[in-house]
């Protein structure tokens, strides 16, 4: 496991670097939701910022507070 650095976009407009964790198969574990500031926000879209952490996705899993998966998504 490692953790790599992802913008995320949040429902109420904003950004926020973070770093997501990548599994050892290539899936990468996008939150559902982020702190800004003080307020727990949704995730809409997220972007690796680094281009060879890119190739390096494999498949894309939506996860809950809890690390639950909510969305399962082949790359």
């Amino acid at each position: 496991m490692q953790k790599i650095p992802c913008e995320l976009t949040l429902g109420n407009g904003g950004d926020v670097i973070v770093m997501v964790v990548l599994d050892e198969d290539g899936t990468l574990r996008i939150p559902c939701y982020a702190t800004y500031g003080t307020f727990q926000e949704g995730v809409l879209n997220y972007r690796v910022l680094r281009p060879d952490d890119t190739q390096r996705v494999r498949r894309e899993v939506w996860v809950d507070q809890d690390g639950k998966v909510v969305t399962d998504k082949q790359g």
